[in-house]
């Protein structure tokens, strides 16, 4: 196993491009061009329902626990959409915005579904591109931060094998404002078949979240998913090459 280990540092030209590249594509668009699951993979189409769990403590032992729900399709042409929501108690969870990634006509395309309203942005070459192996992929970190990388052995995940990885970040005094040695240990795991995340985790003193696929299903979805449904009011834009915009933990 390869990995790259690199150092990341956070400048003005990261900061100053935020404003651009969200003016362009709308926050839903920057994160779906940088999501897990952005690349482009060809002849696997699937449908997959993921849930998350994120636990935030605070210093009076009170924990934030927020529960979200997404929804993903894919082609057999690579076009992805997903669709993001949070899960209340006793609640169905509702969907209101849409993600399409579409390398057919090269557009990330963001579905409003509450107000029927949709921005569709024409993307600059190489915006949307094959997918990345996961140990391909560097690995970012502040300076001073130690790294460890582990392979972990295989497992199934919703009936779909995959592989994982763990990756243990030790931050020193003063690394990230801390008086102490901060210990976070995060885990991937992807299939290699479908080429899809299919469960994270990460156990950290300011978060501990845990994300899986609990249904999958290996079949074409309906090709209407990734139009524009009639009715609604369109905006059109040419993208930015400033698309993404990465800070590290």
């Amino acid at each position: 196993m390869i990995v790259q280990v690199r150092v990341l540092v956070v400048g003005a030209m990261a900061f100053l491009a935020m404003p651009f590249a969200v003016a362009q594509y709308t926050a839903a668009a920057v994160a779906a061009l940088n999501g897990d699951d952005a690349g482009i993979v060809l002849g696997q189409p699937c449908t997959a329902v993921e849930k998350t769990v994120e636990i935030t403590p605070l210093a009076d032992g009170t924990k934030i626990i927020k529960r979200t729900e997404v929804r993903k399709w894919r082609d057999s042409q690579g076009r992805f959409r997903k669709e993001k929501a949070q899960v209340e108690d006793g609640q169905e969870p509702v969907f209101e915005v849409a993600t399409i990634l579409d390398p057919v006509t090269n557009t990330v395309t963001t579905l409003h579904m509450d107000t029927k309203t949709a921005s569709v942005v024409h993307l600059p070459q190489g915006a949307l591109h094959p997918y990345v192996d996961l140990d391909d992929k560097d690995i970012l970190t502040r300076p001073g931060v130690k790294v460890k990388v582990e392979k972990l052995d295989g497992k199934t995940i919703a009936g779909v094998y995959a592989v994982g990885r763990r990756v243990t970040r030790t931050r020193p005094p003063g690394t990230i404002g801390n008086d102490k040695t901060v210990v976070s240990v995060s885990e991937r795991w992807v299939s290699p078949d479908i080429k899809m995340l299919l469960a994270s985790s990460m156990d950290d003193p300011r978060e501990q979240l845990t994300r899986q696929v609990t249904h999958l299903e290996r079949a074409e979805p309906d090709s209407s998913l990734f139009q524009v449904p009639a009715g609604y009011t369109v905006k059109e834009a040419q993208g930015s090459p400033l698309h993404q915009v990465i800070i590290s933990r």
